[in-house]
């Protein structure tokens, strides 16, 4: 069951919630460089991420717009301007094909019951060569497994699986990692301890995260399907 913007807007006002967005956010910023007015798309529920970006990239003149899936409602961001949050139809975009330079996926693409379309979507409105960054939970991990937090709800994916999935749709991926190496203990001390358990677990594998981060740019061009190589072979003529 998709979490509602209330639950999660809950969630990230909580202290767990307020330990764990700054390291997802962090590892975030370290997988892009925004250009110059460029427009970044979050997706999903991504309010706390393009807050940590927007100060991030201050200098550079972007743009940045939150969309929040009809199912799971929306609410005003940033708190003391103009509204710069849209409630949509994820599997249709009200943007022009080619018209964004990054695309930010928070509590979404999990949560997308036709994630092939969600992310063809994705593919057309970003720019040729834009880049998407997903943040999906760890199927292999303790926070998918644990309802008390979003990450505990919706369809987590493998690092095998995601890959998988972006590649089909052409969008391949070119950089990955992982956070939220403890698991998601709900008692305040628990959540002070969240940030200082990151790196010395983190040591002992990038895969211990409970959440995945990719970052994926859309290829224009494309290949036949090996198994569709030797069918399209044509004949070649050859004299007598």
């Amino acid at each position: 069951m998709r979490p509602d913007v209330l639950s999660l807007y809950r969630f990230y006002q909580s202290a767990l919630g307020r330990a764990a967005y700054p390291i997802l956010a962090n590892k975030i910023a370290k997988l892009t460089t925004a250009k110059t007015n460029s427009i970044t798309i979050g997706l999903g529920f991504t309010l706390p991420y393009l807050d940590h970006l927007s100060k991030l990239e201050a200098d550079v003149g972007s743009r940045y717009l939150g969309f929040m899936p009809a199912q799971q409602g929306v609410c005003h961001w940033p708190s003391h301007h103009a509204s710069r949050t849209a409630l949509v139809e994820e599997y249709h975009l009200p943007l022009a094909a080619s018209s964004v330079d990054r695309m930010i996926l928070v509590h979404a693409l999990e949560h997308a019951n036709r994630p092939v379309n969600l992310l063809r979507e994705v593919w057309r409105v970003l720019a040729p060569g834009g880049q998407m960054i997903a943040v999906v939970p760890n199927r292999l991990r303790s926070w998918a497994a644990y309802e008390g937090t979003p990450f505990g709800h919706g369809r987590p994916y493998s690092k095998g699986q995601l890959s998988l999935l972006l590649e089909e749709q052409m969008l391949p991926v070119d950089g990955w990692d992982t956070a939220l190496m403890m698991p998601p203990f709900i008692r305040p001390v628990a959540a002070r301890m969240l940030k200082y358990g990151e790196r010395p677990i983190g040591l002992l594998g990038r895969t211990l995260g409970g959440a995945l981060i990719v970052s994926a740019r859309k290829q224009v061009y494309g290949t036949l399907p090996k198994s569709a190589k030797k069918a399209a072979t044509l004949p070649v003529l050859t004299g007598p």
